[in-house]
């Protein structure tokens, strides 16, 4: 039996805050908690532990989910509601004057913000420059134009007008995760352009700001007047961080500063978020506690402060930091996250709440606020364009404006009077063609004598050649090359336009990165807020979205690539693949989806009528198939359908003859219907194979047969068993179906060379190409006969000169033999005389001496013997003699048989390619006839011919 899982024991509720609901989820609990310890006969009070050990070596882990708002309100309450006013009031003495030395550390950030504003030239106040009066005020606009240029083009990239998320599942992915992550993209897409329409807007602020600032902040929070997420921007110099902070994320507080007006103030106490305080009292703090970089930012928009506070705006510091509370029963003293917000204009502590998830044993930070960074740096601070190119803007607006003071001096009226001269008092403007009488002294009679003009300069080339470096060193640093990239194009070789698109993006395309993780973050968090608030929210995308689906944040990610910064290199991109493609050799690349890509980024609508998909086809029933295929259109077999009864069906349609099986479907239907069930029969061979995987590992596919990847020895030998259980399957399964599916094979190749013939008889090319392969077969066959005439002449010479050699071979044997027995009977007949002579001899005197001493009856029975003896071995010479010339008889035999036997087989041989050759000579002259036949038949008019 398997072990329960224990539900986790809440801690105790804050004092003063039992309810009667309280009251009966604890009774539930204690009633819980007795039936775990009844069933698994544990101790009182061993059910509370985090870990529980069984007396089998097995453990119970007491598992307990975090909860949302919704689900656990007290966790999340606004905890200055309950605390003590004095811990309040102290709380809010520290914070106030850590706050103090925090903006008294970041007073010279505040002062580079300011510079950068200013060296814009929004705000005509640009600083350098002549003072004398018509001096030139003409700001050079290097660092208005990268700030814009930069805007522009990270909008782009990240806030795409077709969707800013997409779906990017981590790990193995299945429908059920395909099907989730789609839901999500659909509905945050219609979040964050619809629910949350302030988002564009201040992302786009967002950006034109950050190049000046560095860096940027964008706050997420859940509005519960409007019961959806909501967001705004942070300006770098409304966030506080300590000296010593080194991180945004890890930093030990985080100051807000913000300027609200009365009425905000006033729904947010309604809104149960603030707490309620003196509200009618308001401060000047926001009109005369301003920072630098906002007084900048009200010249560049022209506004000016009110003389008076009529919005009651007041100001409240939100404090994300981190505090040892001892009165909180949640962390009895450790250190936790909080966020503390202070009204500082009553120096009271207005809100304070845990900033961590309920039941969060880890106490882990929750972010709302997102760091958005241009150049990070040693510190937190991240550094921005006046940091990298204030010098240099500096010099070239005090350029900018030298050269145009020098071109207004050298052209102005400025002249030195001749002392003593009645010309005093006299300032006249001389208009185009007119004429002005002036006086003169007595004697002065030529003008030139009372006046000179005053020699200045004319402006430097040299003066203007500086200009021109200190520009293209100020382009160098904040320019993307895109003006290099432009010129890749499909005759600069592939490598050339890479080595450009990674020069180009190698500054701004790491800085895109760090905006595509910002933006992750952002979606994290938007993320979190519609799994504690989505029952709260009016769905509108269409969507049937569910708060189980916002449990992960794995399946999402931005629509942004952090590799690609600009649209110019996606067009270099696009413009190398497309090379490749076409130079490489065919089947390599995709050449359709290459196009495809190409004319997505040009942003070409409608790209399915300019470029349609070949199959063009998707997930449908059986029947409309049917009369897809009937139209003309291909279907296309999916995984997970059932293929048996859509083979059934679609060859049911096809041997019907009202619909499949009528000449007026069937030539249109069935090529189509026989690609398609190959690609059903494939589809169940595989479905067939998953099957028994599962029910051999649990009922899932461990191999994952439907993804291409390597298996090992003991997989491969599994899948050969599963293989044959799926071939006897097949051969109940299909055996139905696999004489029709024949059939319908046999229907197509006679329907393809019966069009083939048709096609053949109504092209007039197509009879001229006939009369012409039937003269060059005529040809052919003509020239053929006469080869083999000339051969079969040939064979027969040569075999007659064969038999001929033979014939003479044969008779010098038999020569040879008759002439070789003659003397071998002649030398063994002398051979034989000699010996009998010998013999005879040797025997005589041997008798004469035997007889000397032998009796008469002795010698008689010696004279048998020898008798016998010489009979004896008469008669074994004759034997010897006899079966010599058998072995020579007989191998003389063999070699004629051999001789008779290669004669015959070359006969044969001869008489098979005649036969042969007549044959093929036959064969040549009856196509020609046809032919001819077929050539003199009168062409078939089309059907609606007259």
């Amino acid at each position: 039996m398997a072990q329960p899982i224990l539900p986790m024991q809440a801690g105790a509720n804050l004092p003063g805050l039992e309810t009667e609901q309280n009251i009966k989820e604890a009774q539930m609990q204690d009633v819980q908690m007795d039936y775990y310890e009844e069933a698994l006969g544990l101790e009182p009070g061993d059910v509370e532990e985090e870990v529980i050990e069984m007396d089998d070596g097995s453990v119970v882990v007491n598992f307990v989910p975090k909860a949302s708002p919704q689900e656990a309100p007290e966790f999340y309450s606004n905890l200055a509601e309950v605390f003590d006013e004095e811990e309040l009031e102290a709380m809010a003495v520290e914070y106030l004057d850590l706050i103090d030395v925090d903006k008294e550390a970041r007073e010279q950030r505040d002062k580079q913000y300011e510079e950068g504003l200013r060296r814009t030239g929004l705000g005509k106040d640009a600083p350098g420059g002549a003072t004398f009066d018509g001096a030139s005020k003409v700001v050079h606009p290097v660092m208005a134009e990268a700030c814009v240029d930069f805007a522009a083009s990270a909008s782009k990239e990240l806030l795409p007008p077709d969707g800013i998320v997409k779906s990017n599942i981590k790990g193995n992915a299945d429908r059920i995760k395909e099907e989730a992550a789609s839901r999500k993209v659909d509905f945050l897409n219609w979040q964050l352009s619809e629910q949350v329409p302030e988002y564009r807007d201040e992302m786009e602020q967002l950006l034109t700001q950050l190049p000046l600032g560095g860096s940027q902040f964008l706050k997420w929070r859940f509005d519960t007047e409007q019961k959806r997420p909501t967001c705004e921007w942070v300006a770098i110099d409304n966030i506080l961080l300590p000296y010593a902070s080194t991180n945004f994320y890890t930093s030990p507080r985080v100051t807000e500063v913000q300027d609200i007006t009365e009425d905000t103030f006033i729904q947010r106490v309604d809104a149960g978020i603030y707490r309620d305080i003196d509200t009618d009292y308001s401060s000047d703090a926001p009109l005369t506690d301003q920072t630098q970089s906002q007084k900048a930012n009200d010249k560049i928009e022209g506004k000016k402060e009110p003389s008076k506070n009529i919005d009651g705006l007041r100001r409240v510091y939100e404090i994300t930091c981190f505090m040892r509370l001892d009165f909180d029963t949640e962390t009895e003293g450790r250190r936790a996250p909080y966020i503390l917000t202070i009204d500082e204009t009553s120096s009271k502590v207005i809100s304070l709440r845990r900033n961590w998830e309920c039941n969060d044993e880890k106490l882990e930070k929750l972010d709302w606020y997102v760091e958005f960074k241009f150049i990070p740096w040693r510190g937190a601070y991240a550094i921005g364009l006046p940091h990298l190119i204030g010098g240099l803007s500096a010099a070239l607006t005090g350029s900018l404006r030298a050269l145009l003071d020098a071109a207004h001096i050298n052209n102005s009226q400025t002249l030195l009077k001749l002392k003593g001269g009645r010309i005093g008092g006299q300032s006249d403007r001389i208009e185009p063609t007119q004429v002005v009488e002036i006086e003169g002294a007595p004697g002065v009679d030529d003008v030139r004598k009372l006046a000179m003009p005053m020699p200045f300069n004319q402006p430097s080339s040299v003066l203007y050649n500086l200009l021109g470096w200190l520009t293209d060193a100020a382009k160098g640093v904040v320019s993307t090359a895109e003006e290099k990239i432009g010129q890749a194009n499909n005759n600069m070789p592939v490598g050339t336009a890479q080595a450009l698109i990674e020069q180009g993006a190698k500054v701004f395309s790491a800085i895109h990165g760090r905006l595509h993780r910002s933006q992750a973050k952002s979606l994290a968090i938007i993320s979190r807020l519609n799994h504690w608030y989505l029952n709260e929210m009016d769905n509108q995308s269409g969507t049937e979205i569910q708060i189980r689906d916002f449990a992960a944040n794995n399946d999402i990610r931005p629509v942004s690539d952090p590799n690609i910064f600009s649209e110019t290199q996606r067009v270099a991109q696009n413009q190398a693949l497309l090379q490749m493609a076409t130079s490489a050799p065919p089947g390599m690349f995709d050449i359709r989806a290459v196009y495809r890509r190409v004319l997505g980024q040009l942003k070409v609508p409608s790209i399915d009528e300019v470029l349609p998909n070949p199959m063009g086809a998707k997930e449908s029933n059986p029947a409309l198939e049917n009369v897809s295929m009937t139209m003309g259109r291909p279907a296309a077999a999916y995984p997970d359908q059932d293929h048996i009864s859509h083979i059934k069906i679609h060859l049911a349609y096809a041997a019907d003859p009202a619909y499949g099986g009528s000449p007026v479907i069937g030539p249109v239907f069935a090529p189509n219907a026989l690609e398609h069930i190959k690609q059903h029969l494939t589809l169940h061979y595989l479905q067939s194979m998953r099957a028994y995987v599962a029910q051999a590992s649990g009922g899932r596919d461990e191999l994952e047969l439907n993804q291409e990847k390597p298996l090992d020895l003991e997989s491969q030998q599994a899948l050969a068993i599963a293989s044959q259980m799926v071939s006897q399957d097949s051969q109940q399964d299909m055996a139905p179906y696999v004489q029709q599916i024949q059939e319908l094979v046999q229907k197509v190749q006679q329907m393809q060379q019966m069009q083939r013939q048709t096609a053949a008889e109504s092209d007039p090319t197509a009879q001229v190409l006939l009369k012409t392969q039937m003269a060059e077969t005529e040809r052919k066959a003509a020239e053929s006969t006469a080869k083999l005439q000339q051969a079969t002449a040939k064979d027969k010479m040569e075999y007659e000169l064969e038999i001929a050699n033979l014939q003479r071979q044969v008779a010098e044997l038999a020569a040879k033999y008759e002439t070789q027995t003659k003397i071998d009977a002649s030398r063994n007949a002398t051979q034989i005389g000699l010996a009998d002579l010998n013999n005879a001899s040797r025997e005589r005197v041997a008798t004469i001496n035997a007889d000397m001493e032998l009796s008469r009856e002795q010698m008689l029975a010696m004279h048998e013997q020898n008798q016998t003896a010489f009979e004896a071995s008469n008669a074994a010479e004759s034997e010897i003699r006899n079966h010599g010339l058998q072995m020579t008889q007989q191998a003389l035999q063999q070699q004629a048989a051999q001789a008779q036997a290669q004669i015959q087989a070359s006969q044969q041989a001869q008489q098979t390619g005649l036969e042969h050759a007549t044959t093929m000579e036959q064969s040549a002259m009856q196509h020609a006839q046809e032919l001819q036949k077929l050539a003199a038949q009168p062409p078939t008019p089309p059907k609606g011919a007259i």
